[in-house]
């Protein structure tokens, strides 16, 4: 019996060990990563030119909000809306 408790504890000793040097390792990793988003530069959103081209398109759909002049019936066969979709080439930055 005495074997047998003796390879218990070590494999406990061993299991509570791993999991405390992972979680150690973790928080390392997680500071690391808070201390250098913390301390960069970024000035600039990488998707700054899809939020502009999105926000262009929403000033476009409110002026014509109030305008009854005109209608843009559904259509089910209607596509051409895919063909108003921005395309990557569009908001790149160049």
């Amino acid at each position: 019996m005495s074997f047998l408790q003796k390879a218990a504890n070590v494999a406990h000793k061993t299991t509570v060990s791993g999991l405390f040097g992972l979680l150690c390792f973790g928080m390392y990793n997680l500071t690391g990563q808070v201390i250098e988003g913390a301390s960069s530069n970024k000035s600039s959103n990488s998707q700054a030119g899809f939020i502009k081209t999105l926000r262009d398109k929403a000033a476009e759909e409110y002026a014509k909000y109030y305008d009854i002049s005109h209608r843009e019936w559904y259509d089910k066969d209607d596509d051409s809306y895919l063909k108003k979709l921005p395309k990557p080439k569009d908001y790149q930055d160049k």
